[in-house]
């Protein structure tokens, strides 16, 4: 991982021009596109655009070096990057970054656009690598952008740790109690007395802002100061959302029972896994028997949707948990209880290798179920 990081700062460096104005010509990297300016008019009005035709113009602010703010284009309807008309935008080139940063009317930074020498397909293979690596890895070192963070931390817990995570590197002492507690199983974590005596260079500076901006588009709860994944809410949630989404794909089939919709989005591992499940042994443990879990089935035995009544979660170590179900079949009313076992992988969790296993066979009924739970 040290190497990946250490090839994106040395890449990033390869993209940075050290320009001290904007010019045209001069290409700007927002995670998305590529803008390049196009003109400047009386050397106060600057117009970029993509070759997606989205444009940007920014009027330079009197007596205040790099700084603009956002004004209507010639054919934009709306202000782009979710940003207001006559917000102010800062080119900073500073620290060996030379950077458009958008910021909200609280001066805090909500996009960014990188400098580039390079061209857009160039720019693309750049941010496929940046999605390569760890967000825990890059905060600190290199200058993120909203398109990195929208592809690369799933949760709004998630960003918050990776906020403070800035600060937890430079031994910020925290306040809050969960925030203590998670870093002090952190070896490197040292917490110092004086949290003034903290300097954060331009990129770290950014990062915090821009994370911010990306928390205050996620819209899940956080319940009290304990992650919400930890909860047995949180638990119980990702579960019903499964059980939302096989409702939906049987609406999908017609009120057709789970074979019935195997016939429709048949696939050869799935007749594969269809003739393994039918040929268990009476002695097979509950969560296989009933529910199927290890072979991708959806309902407890039953050939109908299912509704959740009743969840009992209980964790069996930090990415483990068992869950005692209350099943309701919707169409007839039968009801039975069933056991599932549960991982946590990539900041959800899952349905021991419920989804995994066919997750790449074209035309699966959990192909299907992926556009209803996110996937």
């Amino acid at each position: 991982m040290k190497k990946l990081l250490l090839a994106l700062m040395m890449l990033w460096a390869g993209m940075t021009s050290q320009a001290q104005t904007i010019r045209v010509g001069h290409k700007f990297w927002d995670g998305y596109e590529l803008y390049t300016v196009k003109e400047i008019r009386m050397g106060k009005y600057f117009y970029m655009t993509t070759r997606h035709d989205n444009e940007l113009t920014l009027e330079k602010v009197d007596g205040k070096s790099g700084e603009y703010i956002i004004i209507p284009s010639r054919q934009a309807e709306e202000c782009p990057f979710g940003a207001a008309f006559g917000w102010r935008v800062q080119h900073i080139n500073q620290d060996g970054e030379n950077f458009l940063a958008i910021r909200k009317p609280n001066g805090d930074a909500m996009w960014t656009m990188k400098l580039t020498t390079h061209d857009e397909e160039q720019c693309q293979y750049f941010q496929m690598m940046m999605l390569q690596e760890e967000p825990w890895n890059a905060v600190n070192g290199i200058l993120l952008n909203r398109a990195y963070l929208a592809g690369s931390v799933s949760t709004k817990q998630q960003l918050r740790l990776l906020r403070n995570k800035i600060l937890a590197y430079h031994g910020y002492r925290f306040q809050s109690e969960d925030l203590q507690e998670y870093f002090s199983t952190i070896a490197w974590y040292k917490p110092g007395n004086d949290n003034t005596a903290i300097k954060l260079n331009i990129i770290e500076q950014t990062n915090i802002q821009l994370i911010k901006s990306e928390e205050a588009e996620r819209t899940e709860d956080v319940l009290g100061d304990e992650p919400y994944w930890e909860t047995e809410e949180g638990v119980a949630e990702c579960i019903r959302e499964y059980f939302d989404a096989v409702n939906k794909t049987f609406a999908e089939g017609s009120d057709m029972n789970p074979f019935d919709l195997d016939k429709k989005y048949y696939s050869a591992y799935w007749n594969e896994v269809y003739d393994k499940v039918n040929k268990k042994e009476s002695n097979a443990t509950s969560a296989e028997q009933l529910f199927f879990v290890d072979d991708n089935h959806w309902t407890a035995g039953m050939e109908a949707p299912v509704e959740v009544k009743d969840i009992k979660v209980e964790f069996l170590s930090d990415n483990t948990a068992e869950a005692i179900l209350t099943l309701v079949e919707i169409k007839h009313g039968f009801s039975q209880k069933v056991i599932i076992t549960l991982e946590f992988e990539e900041a959800i969790w899952r349905i021991s290798n419920w989804l995994e296993k066919s997750h790449d066979v074209s035309g699966s009924l959990l192909v299907e179920m992926e556009k209803y739970i996110g996937l």
